[in-house]
C-alpha cells in the first residue's frame, strides 16, 4: 500500500481515507483550517502587542515613582529609624498608598535601610553594583509569595538606590481574559466559516455534480446523445462545455466508425464476390480452354490486388492516417512537388511537371503529406489518358494537381474527398475511393482544407491549403 493510501480523516472510530473524502468535505475543512491559524495567528500577535503595551505601561509608572522619591528623598542613612506601625508613611510631602505600589531604599552598601509595607524586595547584586556606583536603572520581573512583581532600581541623587515594584496580577488578568474571550470566539468563527465554506462548495459543485452524474451515466449505458445545459462563463461552465464537445466528439466518431464499417462492408463484397465467382468456375476447370482458364486467373489476380490496396487504405484511415508519433517539421511545398513527381514518374512512365510560383513553407509531418501528394497524383493518373502530362502547382501554402482527364462535375466536386465516393464515370474504374478521403484526414490534420475543381488547361485541379510558416516557426 503506498503512503498516501494510508493518510486519510478520523470520523468517529474509523480512519477515512482521503481518497475518499468528498471534495466539499475538503474545501470545509480546508476552510476551518485556514481561518483557525488567522485567528490564532491573530490572538498571538494581538496577545504579544497587549503584553508589551500593559509592560511598557508598569515600567512608566515605576519610572515616575521612582523619580519622585529620588526627588525627595533625604540621604539613606537618616531613613534608617524605625517608622511607626499604621500610620501612613510620608517621604517628604508625597504620601505612598500601600496598594498603589511597594518601595525600598537601599544605602550605598545595598541594604535595605527603608520600606514601605511588608513586603520585602529582592536585592540582586545588580542592585548593589547601581547603588554603589550609580549607572541605568534595572528592571526585572520577580515572584514574591505566590505573585508576579515587576522591580525597578533607580539610583538616587546622593548614594544609594530606590527599588520600586508593583503586582502584576492585574495585568496577567487582563491578558488571561483577552485569551479566554478571543480564543472561543476565533474557534466559532472557525466554524463558521467552515460550514459556510461547505454550503457554497455545494453550490458551487452541483454543476459538477451533474457532470459526474453524466459521466457515470455514458460509462454504464454507453449513450452519447445526452448533453449538459450550460448557462454559466467560469471555470465549471467552460468544463460543462468541454464535457458536452467530448460527447458530440465520441458521438461523431462512433457515426463515422459506424459508417466506415457499413460503407467498407459494401466495397469489399464486390471484390470477394468476383473472387468467389471466379474460383467457382475453376473447379470446373475440366471444361475449361486453357484461354478461359487464364482470363479468370486474371481476374482473380486483379480482384486480389484491389482487395488488398482497399484494405491497405482502410488500415490506413481507421488508424487516423497523420502520424501521430511522426514529428512536425519544416516543409518546403515545392520540394514536396518535386519530390512526389519524381516517384510519379518512375512508378507510372507518364510526364510528371511542377510549378512554382511563389514559395512557401509550411509546418507539418513530412510522411504525411508526402502519402497525401502520392494519392493526388496517382488519382491525376488513373483518369488521365495514357501519355497525357499531369502538373503539380505550388503558390504559397496551396498545392494543385491537374490532370487531362474528363474533368468532376460542379454536383460531384464537394463529394470527392468522401469516403468511398466515386462518380458515375469512375465507377468502371479500379480503386476504392478512399485516396481523397485519406488526403482530406491529413490536411483537416494540419488545420487546411482541401479543394476540387476544373483545371485552366481541361482535366480536373484538385488540391489543399495550409496555413504557411511564419518566421519563427520556420
Amino acid at each position: 500500500m503506498r503512503l498516501r493510501d494510508r493518510q486519510g480523516l478520523i470520523l468517529g472510530w474509523r480512519v477515512v481515507p482521503a481518497s475518499q473524502v468528498s471534495l466539499r468535505a475538503r474545501v470545509g475543512l480546508l476552510a476551518f483550517a485556514v481561518v483557525i491559524l488567522g485567528v490564532g495567528l491573530a490572538v498571538g500577535v494581538s496577545y504579544y502587542f497587549a503584553q508589551r503595551e500593559l509592560r511598557q505601561e508598569v515600567d512608566q509608572f515605576l519610572e515616575r515613582r521612582a523619580g519622585a522619591v529620588a526627588e525627595v528623598v533625604p540621604r539613606p542613612a537618616d531613613l534608617a529609624s524605625p517608622r511607626e506601625r499604621g500610620v501612613r508613611p510620608f517621604i517628604g510631602m508625597i504620601a505612598l498608598a500601600d496598594f498603589d505600589a511597594h518601595v525600598q531604599i537601599l544605602n550605598r552598601d545595598g541594604r535595605p535601610v527603608f520600606a514601605i509595607t511588608d513586603v520585602r524586595l529582592p536585592v540582586a547584586e545588580l542592585d548593589r553594583q547601581l547603588a554603589r556606583e550609580g549607572g541605568e536603572s534595572v528592571r526585572r520581573t520577580v515572584r514574591l509569595g505566590g505573585q508576579r512583581y515587576r522591580v525597578l532600581t533607580a539610583p538616587l541623587a546622593g548614594t544609594g538606590a530606590v527599588q520600586v515594584a508593583r503586582d502584576l496580577g492585574e495585568t496577567d488578568r487582563a491578558l488571561h481574559d483577552l485569551l479566554r474571550r478571543t480564543i472561543p470566539l476565533g474557534v466559532i468563527l472557525a466554524a463558521a466559516a467552515a460550514a459556510m465554506a461547505w454550503l457554497l462548495a455545494r453550490r458551487v459543485l452541483r454543476p459538477v455534480d451533474r457532470l459526474t452524474s453524466a459521466a457515470e451515466h455514458v460509462a454504464q449505458t454507453q449513450e452519447l446523445a445526452g448533453t449538459i445545459e450550460v448557462a454559466r462563463d467560469d471555470e465549471v461552465g467552460r468544463l460543462a462545455r468541454s464535457f458536452n464537445a467530448m460527447l458530440e466528439a465520441l458521438q461523431t466518431s462512433r457515426r463515422q466508425q459506424q459508417r466506415l464499417v457499413a460503407d467498407a462492408g459494401h466495397e469489399l463484397r464486390t471484390p470477394l464476390t468476383s473472387v468467389r465467382a471466379n474460383i467457382e468456375m475453376l473447379q470446373r476447370a475440366d471444361s475449361l480452354h486453357d484461354s478461359e482458364r487464364e482470363r479468370i486467373f486474371g481476374d482473380v489476380n486483379a480482384e486480389l490486388r484491389e482487395l488488398g490496396e482497399l484494405v491497405r487504405e482502410l488500415v490506413e484511415l481507421a488508424g487516423d492516417t497523420g502520424g501521430v508519433d511522426e514529428p512536425w517539421t519544416a516543409i518546403d511545398l515545392a520540394e514536396l512537388a518535386e519530390d512526389a513527381a519524381d516517384r510519379a514518374r518512375r512508378r507510372t512512365g507518364r510526364p510528371v511537371t511542377t510549378e512554382a510560383r511563389s514559395g512557401g513553407v509550411i509546418r507539418g509531418c513530412l510522411g504525411s503529406l508526402e502519402r497525401a501528394v502520392d494519392n493526388l497524383v496517382g488519382n491525376a493518373a488513373k483518369f488521365s489518358p495514357e501519355g497525357t502530362p499531369i502538373r503539380i502547382i505550388t503558390d504559397g501554402g496551396r498545392l494543385e494537381v491537374h490532370d487531362s482527364g474528363p474533368g468532376i462535375s460542379s454536383a460531384d466536386q464537394p463529394l470527392v474527398f468522401e469516403r468511398f465516393f466515386r462518380s458515375a464515370g469512375a465507377r468502371s474504374e479500379p480503386g476504392s475511393g478512399l485516396g481523397l478521403a485519406i488526403v482530406k484526414q491529413i490536411v483537416d490534420r494540419h488545420s487546411g482544407r482541401v479543394r476540387a475543381g476544373e483545371s485552366s488547361t481541361g482535366g480536373a485541379a484538385v488540391g489543399f491549403e495550409i496555413p504557411t510558416a511564419g518566421p519563427a516557426d520556420s
